[in-house]
């Protein structure tokens, strides 16, 4: 997984978004994005992100197969990071508080 630092909000938030629909299955919970996020430093690393997504579910007693759902994260990472940036920070999909 790359080392590249994902640089504006929405970037980070749709970074987030998208591991947490992708590879835990966990879409549903804005709340979760939000205390994920305050996890993460302002321009956090897409392995950084995996960590703080894992680190949050432990915490809440509800990761499972932790290295598998890594691997799924760094795939779903890679084809995040895939995009055009414009894509990738285009329109937040967290919700608007």
């Amino acid at each position: 997984m790359t080392e590249t630092p994902l640089r504006t909000e929405n970037e980070i938030d749709n970074a987030i978004y998208a591991v947490l629909c992708a590879a835990f299955c966990a879409e549903d919970e804005e709340e979760l994005r939000r205390v994920v996020r305050l996890r993460l430093p302002d321009s956090p690393t897409p392995p950084q992100i995996v960590d703080a997504i894992c680190a949050e579910l432990r915490w809440r007693g509800r990761l499972q197969f932790e290295e598998q759902r890594r691997q799924q994260a760094a795939h779903v990472l890679e084809a995040f990071l895939d995009l055009p940036i414009s894509e990738r920070e285009d329109v937040s999909l967290m919700a608007v508080v």
